[in-house]
């Protein structure tokens, strides 16, 4: 009898043992800031080591100057070719949505949630390194590269795209925007630590973006 219940709280302790962990890896996959650093890995992996590094020079997570205080920039990469500025969406369900739409839909389990138009969203990046690269916003390309299991269900302009085809859409662009000294120096302004993302930083964006809302 008591091998008998040994037996069941060892069977029971296994089954904690493997549930547990689970749900932890679970919750911390719903963390945005995990989230977050998960898709900044995985763009690195599938656009970065598809394109040359000779010719693109990438830029990942940065905080700039803007008009209403900061912005937060997912990724940029940097070429003769112009600048291509990121952003990303680590989503799952349908996604619908058009270019001129101010909010975008996505349903799971016929639930539906709203979220900013990422094109709308991008564009406000673009104007702010615009002006803080002192370059016009002709130089630069827009994308929205989708992450996660999740389906685009409306038809896309050709820059909004699931991440295995955005190495692609850049190798695309062949025409030559930018002069190799004018690269340089914009490669020299977006290293500057000036505008690397860390802890402070994130907060006090952050805290802004609340007292923005809250206006």
């Amino acid at each position: 009898m008591i091998e008998q219940i040994l037996g069941s709280m060892s069977g029971i302790f296994w089954i904690f043992l493997i549930i547990i962990p689970l749900l932890l890896l679970k919750a911390l996959l719903k963390n945005p800031k995990i989230k977050g650093s998960l898709g900044e890995i995985a763009v690195r992996s599938a656009i970065g080591k598809n394109l040359d590094e000779k010719t693109y020079s990438e830029f990942h997570d940065l905080i700039i100057p803007s008009r209403d205080g900061t912005t937060q920039i997912d990724h940029i990469y940097v070429s003769i070719f112009g600048i291509f500025v990121i952003e990303t969406k680590n989503y799952t369900g349908w996604i619908f949505g058009s270019e001129k739409q101010s909010k975008w839909t996505q349903i799971i389990y016929k639930q539906k949630h709203y979220f900013q138009n990422p094109l709308r969203q991008n564009y406000a990046h673009i104007k702010a390194l615009s002006e803080l690269l002192q370059f016009p916003e002709e130089k630069f390309h827009s994308m929205v590269v989708f992450l996660g299991d999740c389906e685009l269900k409306s038809k896309m302009p050709p820059n909004v795209c699931r991440i295995r085809q955005a190495a692609a859409y850049i190798k695309n662009f062949q025409t030559a925007l930018l002069l190799p000294h004018e690269v340089e120096a914009i490669v020299a302004v977006l290293s500057s630590s000036d505008y690397q993302a860390n802890s402070e930083k994130l907060r006090t964006h952050t805290e802004r973006l609340q007292q923005r809302h809250q206006r």
